[in-house]
């Protein structure tokens, strides 16, 4: 299967949402305070912490994240791509497996069903050029929620006529699907078959024993004094209930009391850097040393004062020019 387009190294970090913000500020925590967790399980938890999270605490995340949007446009409007790159930096990649103008997606039997659409997506592009012209400065993504919120508000009588459309559609793609072979190496769809298979995910190293703990945040040390209380107050929670109780326990200390864990998480910084110094020195000392550099070669009296015999010139009578030894 063919790999994933690189991108180039120079080219702006694309900007991330509010909840990506969040997921990536708090994941060491949650890992930290969950330590048996699986990857999909820690995804759930954030998920579910965040939907938790106040609104004051949310329109924060959401100011960082146009901020962020703010960063990525304005870097991107001065970005020049070098050769073999798009317009955002991804490499330009013309494979057999994929379509022209669509990166990445799959190569499709051209004689293949035309897949239904649904309401919205008939109501978006019969009405896509219509709000392009009307909202002549928006971007993409802004007429993307524009669009979104003029469906919303349609009546239902409208919205009716759309889901009327999107079943004739429907209907029209299974009848089509009913009769369709599909060539050799693709499937009931018409999508190549080689280009479905699952890529492989490649594992982490184990982590070095003997490395030092990494530090802790303050409200990890809050959940560790703080979880035995609340299970002994609730017996038989449900792990994330005692997450969200946490959470807003936290949320409700007073600055004083919130100092005194903030003091805890700065000694234990400390306490990480002092011994990943320690750490690193005796790795460094662990290293074999570099093997030695090979003897010189032995070189005799005669080879160090030898010199070229120089070249002289006689003249040849039988000859119109001279020649050299």
């Amino acid at each position: 299967m063919a790999k994933k387009p690189g991108r180039d190294p120079s080219a702006p970090k694309r900007n991330m949402s509010a909840y990506l913000l969040y997921q990536n500020s708090m994941r060491a925590q949650f890992k930290a305070m969950n330590p048996g967790m699986t990857f999909g399980q820690l995804a759930k938890y954030t998920s579910a912490m965040y939907s938790d999270i106040s609104p004051s605490e949310k329109e924060a995340w959401v100011a960082r994240a146009e901020a962020d949007k703010s960063r990525y446009l304005q870097q991107l409007s001065s970005y020049i791509p070098p050769p073999g790159y798009d317009e955002k930096g991804d490499a330009i990649v013309s494979s057999m497996y994929t379509r022209p103008g669509r990166k990445g997606k799959p190569e499709r039997d051209p004689n293949a069903p035309k897949r239904n659409l649904s309401a919205y997506l008939l109501y978006q592009n019969a009405m896509r050029n219509q709000f392009k012209r009307e909202n002549p400065g928006m971007t993409f993504g802004q007429l993307a929620k524009y669009t979104s919120h003029m469906y919303k508000n349609l009546t239902p009588d409208e919205k009716a006529t759309w889901e009327a459309r999107a079943e004739q559609d429907k209907a029209r793609f299974e009848a089509e699907m009913a009769v369709y072979v599909p060539p050799p190496g693709h499937d009931a769809r018409g999508v190549l078959i080689m280009d479905q298979v699952p890529k492989k995910r490649t594992k982490r190293g184990p982590r070095d024993p003997a490395a030092p703990k990494r530090a802790s945040g303050a409200y990890v040390f809050f959940t560790n004094e703080m979880r035995p209380q609340v299970l002994k107050e609730y017996p038989g929670i449900r792990f994330v209930e005692l997450g969200k109780v946490m959470g807003e326990r936290w949320r409700a200390l007073a600055p004083e009391e919130k100092r005194r864990f903030e003091d805890m998480a700065s000694e234990d910084k400390l306490r990480f850097q002092v011994q990943m110094q320690d750490y690193q020195a005796n790795q460094e000392a662990a290293q074999p040393p570099p093997p030695p550099s090979p003897p010189p070669i032995p070189v005799s009296y005669d080879q160090m004062h030898y010199a070229p015999p120089q070249a002289h010139h006689f003249y040849d009578p039988y000859a119109a020019h001279y020649h050299h030894t």
